[in-house]
């Protein structure tokens, strides 16, 4: 039943009009709510607790996002790419991750990222899709 709702959400997300983010509309501190991860034809959902070891993503707004778990601290620079894709950039500029933005919306940021093929050959999909939601 969980995995029926994630698609029909899935297939709402994606039949929905074109996401358009900017770097100030991600102002605020996000948490991971759970994690969906595909691997060619396999799923798995995975509900994130709320204790220590959920990191909190901290975006200030212009470009610095700060992830944060228990006392540590690690800023990354951050932009947004067509109004439609997160990335993390290193100090030298390099993209240390991407992201596409499925949804947003004032208490729901929807992220999936590519994954490597675990085998050669072609027709592999892996993915992983983060849902987030406002800090408290």
């Amino acid at each position: 039943m969980p995995y029926f709702l994630l698609l029909v959400t899935l297939l709402l997300v994606g039949c929905q009009s074109k996401v358009r983010v900017t770097e100030s509309d991600l102002k605020g501190a996000w948490k991971t709510d759970s994690i969906y991860r595909y691997t060619n034809g396999f799923a798995e959902r995975k509900a994130v607790q709320n204790d220590a070891d959920n990191i909190v993503y901290d975006y200030d707004g212009s470009g610095t996002m700060t992830m944060r778990k228990e006392a540590e601290a690690r800023p990354v620079r951050y932009r947004i790419i067509n109004g439609d894709s997160l990335q993390y950039v290193g100090k030298s500029g390099t993209v240390l991750s991407s992201f596409r933005i499925l949804a947003f919306e004032p208490g729901k940021l929807v992220l999936r990222k590519m994954q490597e093929p675990l085998f050669s050959g072609k027709n592999q999909l892996v993915y992983e899709i983060r849902l987030f939601s406002p800090v408290k």
